[in-house]
């Protein structure tokens, strides 16, 4: 014979199990109402706005470097593998990013346009993590990390420069895709670049710092 309590904990764990079992991937989202806080859609791939914010010290030997933080707009593009789970809280995403194309002006070095390098043989990609930031797994955010590989051209510097080590992208995201949200490198995070005419050489420049900002799909 069963106590109470042993029927109470049988009755707790069917219903977890059911819960569990009734779970379901989402839709892909395709606009801004297809959006689901905490809820795992399946795979896709997503070409969203983007702008980003990032301080490049570009080097000059026997001087001072010359420092700037440069807006950059433009859009990427992320492809999501299927989530290994449905269960928001559990689930880890493989992502992708196919494409990158941003660019804007600096003060101080003039015109600047980063997109993925290609060439370096190393993927651009990253993950969206198991488990969640804070311990309220039903309504807390997922730490997302991309290890980006990037081209940034500086032409009135006269320089194409790229890294070597990844540039590594964090986000709190409690929605799939994250639109309207926003992260970047980690504080004291640099990263050195070098020249694409020397890619052995001592690195031209420095990126300091990356701020982003995702936005919207493209229309």
């Amino acid at each position: 014979m069963h106590t109470i309590f042993e029927a109470d904990e049988t009755l707790t764990r069917n219903v977890a199990e059911t819960q569990e079992k009734d779970i379901a991937l989402g839709p892909n989202p395709h606009s801004l109402s297809d959006l689901r806080l905490f809820t795992m859609p399946h795979g896709g791939v997503d070409r969203l706005n983007f702008r980003t914010w990032d301080t490049i010290a570009v080097l000059r030997q026997g001087q001072e470097p010359v420092v700037d933080t440069v807006e950059l707009r433009g859009y990427y593009m992320i492809e999501r593998a299927e989530p290994t789970s449905a269960n928001w809280a559990d689930a880890s995403v493989d992502i992708f990013m196919r494409a990158l194309s941003v660019e804007g002006t600096s003060e101080k070095f003039g015109r600047v346009k980063a997109s993925v390098n290609y060439e370096i043989g190393k993927e651009s990609r990253g993950q969206v993590k198991p488990g969640t930031i804070y311990d309220s797994p039903a309504d807390s955010p997922k730490m997302c990390e991309m290890l980006g590989y990037m081209r940034f051209e500086l032409p009135d510097v006269g320089v194409t420069v790229f890294n070597k080590e990844p540039i590594q992208l964090r986000h709190s995201i409690t929605h799939i895709p994250p639109v309207g949200q926003g992260g970047g490198t980690r504080e004291g995070a640099e990263v050195n670049l070098y020249s694409t005419d020397a890619p052995d050489g001592e690195p031209v420049a420095i990126l300091r710092r990356v701020k982003t900002h995702i936005g919207a799909w493209l229309d």
